[in-house]
């Protein structure tokens, strides 16, 4: 179970690794895109100025003499930075001039084109371009004159330089790194904090297990000693009751219920008065009637314990018969919880080989013709057939053994399924 536990921890904490990989990944990948970006606009945005200041003081007093020397300075200027082209609008949107470099004239060429629906607008606007493996910015600024009035705007494209997307990417990469390696790092310190609490957990689910168990034990005794004075009973009923149910192959919680249900099939008769309970001879009818009782009286003193519900079964069934002549329902055949048809063949086989305040102890042979005669009627065929095959077996193995060894065998079975 431990190795299950440790596979099912590092399979999920892979598994968060991965997603949370993925997810805080991204995040990063999309942070260090939009600071590749700003920080490309904002290179680009420096690079223009000292062409905005060049084309407003053309357009303050425009003339020929003025137009050549604007481009003879743009062609210089363009020769030294980054923008590959720049062209220059009035405030009616007719082309003023314009400097392409001239080592990237085809590049420019191959960029997508605009039209003129940036000539209203008030603010720099830029538009990231790619082309192979470069980046490129197209930006759109207008120029405005000393009192506020646009007088122009100005298209630049610029080349973000090579070694400066890769310094960054590269600055995003490391810092993806970091992230996974810091999730996988958690992830890992993460993994003996909770085996740590695991184990607590179950140290606590184990203590309240045998809590529980303990006050089975203490209400099991509580009717014995009400009873017969011996715990030795509930033993035996619920050890051929658990014998039955491993070879039907019972689940692991239906074997926990009929434990629990074996053991505590009579704590109704705690609610029935000793007259009635010790009678040496026979019941008449109103006290048979009293005494049927019981079934519903351990009904509900189980029923407001929650770790005691999946005994309701056996508890309030295991009088019922297979014909539908039992109490206290009349249930009839597979209409009766197989938990209860199970432990009746078990009860009824205990009893008949026990000695009882009203009767002595039936043989083997007795017991077994009983059964038989009542297949079909009292009791399941199936499970009352395969009882009866092993009947010599489990009755040498159960029915002579002291109360203690009894014990430590059914201590066995709450081990394994509980």
């Amino acid at each position: 179970m431990i190795d299950n536990l440790h596979k099912w921890l590092i399979l999920r904490l892979m598994l968060v690794w991965f997603v949370l990989s993925l997810v805080i990944g991204g995040v990063v990948h999309y942070l260090g895109n939009v600071h590749l970006d700003n920080h490309v606009v904002n290179m680009a945005k420096t690079e223009t100025v000292n062409y905005k200041d060049m084309v407003v003081s053309y357009l303050k007093s425009p003339s020929e003499q003025k137009l050549l020397e604007l481009n003879s300075r743009i062609k210089n200027q363009i020769e030294k930075d980054n923008l590959i082209a720049v062209e220059f609008y009035d405030a009616k949107s007719s082309k003023i001039t314009e400097a392409v470099k001239p080592s990237s004239r085809e590049v420019e060429e191959e960029l997508p084109k605009h039209g003129s629906e940036f000539s209203d607008k008030d603010g720099i606007i830029c538009t990231k371009l790619l082309l192979g493996s470069d980046t490129y910015m197209r930006l759109f600024v207008p120029l405005f004159n000393s009192t506020g009035i646009k007088i122009g705007y100005l298209e630049g494209i610029y080349h973000a330089p090579s070694e400066i997307i890769a310094q960054i990417k590269q600055q995003t990469f490391w810092s993806l790194l970091l992230v996974v390696l810091i999730i996988l790092v958690t992830s890992l310190a993460l993994y003996p904090i909770i085996i740590r609490l695991n184990r607590t957990l179950i140290d606590y689910s184990n203590n309240l297990a045998l809590t529980n168990i303990g006050m089975l034990k203490v209400l099991g005794s509580a009717i014995a000693k009400r009873d017969s004075d011996t715990n030795i009973h509930n033993y035996r009923v619920t050890l051929y009751s658990v014998r039955i149910g491993e070879e039907l192959g019972l689940s692991r919680t239906a074997m926990q219920g009929l434990i629990k249900g074996s053991f505590l099939h009579d704590l109704g008769k705690i609610a029935i008065g000793d007259a009635i309970l010790h009678k040496p001879g026979k019941l008449t009818d109103e006290e048979f009637t009293i005494m049927k009782s019981h079934v519903r009286h351990g009904e509900d003193i189980i029923s407001g314990y929650d770790w005691l519900k999946d005994a309701q079964d056996v508890v309030l069934c295991h009088h019922e018969k297979f014909d539908g002549s039992g109490y206290p329902a009349g249930m009839t055949q597979e209409d009766i919880p197989l938990n209860a048809r199970i432990f009746a063949v078990a009860d009824v086989f205990d009893a008949l080989t026990s000695k009882r305040p009203y009767k002595e102890a039936f043989s083997f042979e007795v017991a077994v013709k009983i059964l038989q005669d009542s297949l079909g009627s009292h009791f399941d065929p199936e499970v009352a057939q395969f009882f009866l095959g092993h009947a010599a077996a489990m009755h040498g193995e159960i029915c002579n053994e002291d109360e203690a060894l009894l014990h430590v065998k059914l201590e066995s079975y709450i081990r394994k399924y509980f």
